[in-house]
This record gives structure tokens, sequence and C-alpha cells, in this order.
């Protein structure tokens, strides 16, 4: 039997009883119920029996009644059933106040009903239950096994396993990051991480989580989670989450092998470098992805070059284990792409849903989805993703890589320490990076003169407000975040900038100078630096 005091006092006919004390145990769980005639009965309860007595034993003495229930609940009672109208009337006050105080469910049983008939109907009520879940649990089976043999899995995989298996789920990747996670637990999902590779029963605010290793070989994946509203275990449904852990590890792991096949990733990185060095036309390359059956443009399109920062003797097995969550992590089916080993680290090509430019939101879902990784830059280096603009035409492929290899050389000379940076960001510094250094200090300093001679000194604060403002494309709000004042001071400040430099920033022209100016400082401050 597993049912609680609670669920069994919603079976007819003990939902007839009346519970006097105890509400507050009533999450009990009752395993059997048994009938209380003799009085050394406390030293041979089970810890989850029910007892039903007529209070025969304990008619006498309220104190030995007392030590009896005190007794009963050490050794894990689930509760006492009295029926009244043969030895007692009405329970006595002391017990029931006892009964409360010890949480230990106290029932007044229906004299009209005996013993077998309150445990016949508990029993049958549990023969029912266990039924309809045993029943449950093999259609999920069946539901899990055409999953299994769906070679064409749309969508989110995790999602359509979580609704299979009629549970919250949350999956962990095999560093500890969240790949899935339906919405409990929240930020504690990880809690006690690392874990044994071995399936665990842990208590879960109500209910319980099943863990459960996702294996395939030797090959480690993670951890599926599943969220029970009980914490009654039971072996049919443990078993369930167990073979819904090897699915998943097979379709991982197929998953994975199918993307980064090492002959075809072999043969695509030997094509896409000689296309690069321009070595190999574009129709060549086309080509011969084709015959690997890989095609890489399917319209719109961005390139992100992955590299580690920096680069480590261990650098190779880190980009592998990136390249792997690029592949199967069902997440990034919201950016389809496809990612190639070169060189420099990892090239991915995203097709964008439109031709509108999504970078934005493409280096967010990047940071975010690899942030954790920051906090073990000391073992093979840090990932950074170098994002180009995008482009419509596959002969553009070259521009984009280029624009990646410049996003990366600009930011380590500027010092930026972004985990996601677009080309578009550092365009302008693209643009002018070879102009004479003589040219853009004249120009620097014909444009601030005015700040700068303030007052016979340089007035720092309305040059860092004004280099703020610059810095977040004339936003006020994102400027006075930056420099943690309030928005009403930046407006005041850079009235009184505006009147120095005789500029109006609503005007584009001017907000174009200014961009130029602070872009050739950062040029002549890296030079004097190096």
């Amino acid at each position: 039997m597993q049912l609680t005091v609670q669920e069994a006092l919603a079976v007819y006919p003990l939902s007839e009883a009346r519970l006097v004390a105890g509400a507050r145990g009533t999450s009990r769980l009752m395993k059997s119920v048994n009938v209380m005639d003799a009085p050394d009965i406390a030293d041979w309860i089970k810890s989850g029996e029910m007892l039903f007595t007529t209070a025969f034993i304990m008619k006498d003495s309220e104190e030995e009644a007392i030590k009896l229930m005190r007794k009963l609940n050490e050794r894990g009672c689930a509760g006492l059933g009295v029926k009244l109208g043969r030895f007692w009337e009405v329970i006595p006050q002391a017990i029931i106040d006892e009964a409360d105080r010890l949480q230990f469910p106290l029932l007044e049983l229906p004299f009209q009903f005996t013993f077998s008939d309150q445990m016949n109907a508990l029993f049958q009520a549990e023969h029912e239950r266990s039924t309809k879940l045993l029943q449950s649990v093999l259609h999920k089976q069946k539901r899990l096994m055409q999953f299994a043999l769906n070679q064409d899995q749309q969508g989110n995989v995790f999602a359509v396993l979580e609704d299979i298996l009629k549970y919250p789920i949350a999956i962990i990747g095999s560093r500890g990051h969240i790949l899935y996670n339906g919405g409990e637990g929240g930020d504690n999902v990880l809690q006690g991480w690392p874990w044994k590779m071995s399936p665990t029963r842990v208590k879960w605010n109500l209910g319980s989580c099943y863990r459960v290793p996702i294996m395939k070989r030797s090959e480690q994946y993670g951890f599926l989670l599943v969220f029970t509203d009980s914490s009654m275990p039971l072996k049919e449904e443990e078993e369930l989450f167990q073979q819904a852990a090897e699915v998943l590890a097979f379709h991982m792991d197929t998953t994975y092998r199918e993307h980064v096949n090492p002959g075809v990733q072999d043969k695509m990185r030997t094509l896409i470098t000689q296309y690069l060095s321009k070595r190999m036309s574009l129709d060549d390359l086309t080509e011969g992805t084709g015959r690997l059956g890989v095609q890489l443009f399917t319209g719109p399109y961005q390139c992100v070059l992955t590299t580690l920062e920096p680069q480590a003797f261990s650098s190779e097995k880190r980009l592998a284990q990136i390249h792997q969550e690029l592949q199967y992590n069902p997440l990034m089916q919201l950016f389809p792409s496809q990612h190639f080993r070169i060189e420099e680290g990892i090239l991915s090509i995203y097709a964008c849903p439109s031709e509108r430019d999504y970078g934005e939101e493409l280096s967010t879902f990047l940071m975010n989805r690899f942030e954790d990784m920051e906090s073990l830059s000391h073992d093979g280096g840090s990932p950074r993703f170098w994002i180009s603009k995008i482009k419509t035409e596959p002969s553009s492929l070259r521009e984009a890589y280029q624009e990646t290899l410049e996003t990366r050389k600009l930011a380590k000379r500027f010092g930026m320490t972004h985990i996601a940076l677009q080309f578009q960001t550092l365009e302008f510094a693209y643009v002018f990076q070879h102009v004479p250094e003589n040219i853009m200090e004249t120009y620097c300093h014909k444009i601030l003169e005015p700040l700068l001679i303030k007052d016979s000194d340089p007035n720092q604060v309305l040059m860092n407000t004004l280099e703020a403002f610059v810095e977040n494309d004339g936003l006020i709000n994102e400027a006075a975040k930056q420099l943690y004042v309030h928005r009403n001071t930046v407006t005041y400040r850079m009235d009184k900038i505006g009147g120095l430099l005789q500029m109006d920033f609503k005007k584009t022209n001017d907000l174009l100078k200014l961009k130029m100016v602070f872009t050739f400082r950062k040029f002549l401050k890296d030079k004097q630096q190096s």
C-alpha cells in the first residue's frame, strides 16, 4: 500500500471517520493496516502501519494510553483509529492534546462499519490506484518507444520528452550547465553538483526528484532530472525514467556523431580552409560540400568564429567540448547553424530567419550559454565568439570570415573582454585604423580643445560623461547607468559640453565627429601602451 493518511481519509467508508488530532501529520505514508489487540503491539509495529483499535487495552489508564501513543509515534506508525461506542464514548482530551503535539493522526472511526470494511476499502483503493498508475507508465513507455524510433525529430526534443513523462524535467550537461529546465527548481537545480554517475532519488520541495545519468558507452552527456509530485517511489516509474535517459543518450550521441563525423569534418575542414585561403573557388566549395551532404547556404547568414582566449596547450579538448554542445544542444535550433573546425577555432555559419541582422540576439544567446566557462579560463582558455555582419550572398563568405578575424584583432587591441562581440560594434575602428597618428592627434585636439582647456585644467568628469554618451550611441539612460548617476545629471552635463564644443548632439554629423574622435583616442592610447 502506498497511500498517505490524507489520501486514505478520502476513501469510503474511512471518509466517514473524523480526524480529531494530528492534522499536520496527515502526509504520513500508510503502507499497511493492522488491528491493535495486544498490550505489546508497539513492539511489533512496523513503520508506515495504520492501527485500528476498540481502545480495549488502553481504556483503563490515560497515562498508559499516552505512553503507548508516544511509542507508536517513535516506531513510525502512520496513525491511530479508535472505534468509539464500545469501550470509549469519547477520546480523552489529554490524549487528543498529546496527538496534536506529536503531529500524530488520531481518528474517530464510525461505529457502523467493521474494521474489515475499512481495510478492504483501502486495499481496493490502493489496487485501483496502482493499476491506473501502471497503465499510465505502460502508455508512457509506448510513447517513449515511438519517440526513440522516430529518426526525424523536430523542435526541442527535451520538451517532447517532458510531454511524454508528464512530469517537469531538467537536463544538465556534462559540465554542469543547464540545457533545459521545465520550470522546477530555479537556480537550485544544480544543488550538490558535481553528482555521482548513478541513479538517485532526492527530496525536492513537496515531492521528489529522480536524477539519472545520461550515458552511452563511456560517453557522459549529463543528467536527466524528473520532478515527481510524490516522494513515494514506484519501481516501474523509476525504470521508465532510466529508459528515458537511455533514449536521450542515444539521441544526443547520434545527433552529435551525425554532425561531427570525423571523416566529414576533416574533409569539410580541408574544403573550407582552401576556400578561405583563395585556393578554391566558390563553385568548387559548393560542389565539394554538396557531395558530403552539407548545404552551407540557405539564405541570409552570419559567420561566427569561436576561439579560446588565451590559447593554451589544453585548448583542443575544450574546443571539442564547445563544438559538441553547439551541435547537440536543442536550444541551438533557435539559430539553425553548421559548425566546422578550422585552424583558428570553430567556424560557424548561422542561417538568419530574415534579412534583418539578429547579431545582437545571437551574441546574447551565445554569451548566456557559455558564460559559465569564464571561471575555467585557467584550464584551456575561455570561449570568445567573433560575429560578422549579415551576408546575403554565398560569395561573401570570405568577407564574413575576415570580419570575424578583424573583430578578434581589434578586440585584443582595445583590451575588450566581451564573450561575444559583433563586427559592427568595431566597424568604425576598422575603417579608420590606418589613418596616420599625427592626423588623429590633430583632429582630436581640434574637436575637444574647448573642453580640455576649461579652467586651464582637463575636466575629467565632463570627458568621462562625453565618452559614456558616445559609447552608448547617444542614449542618455544607458550613459547614466554606466556612470552610476541620474539621467538628469547626464543631461545637464551634456548641455554644458554641447555649449563648450559648440555641438548639437541631436545632429548626426556632430555625433559622427565624436564617434571618430573617441575611436582615434583609443588607437592613440593603445599605441602609447604598446
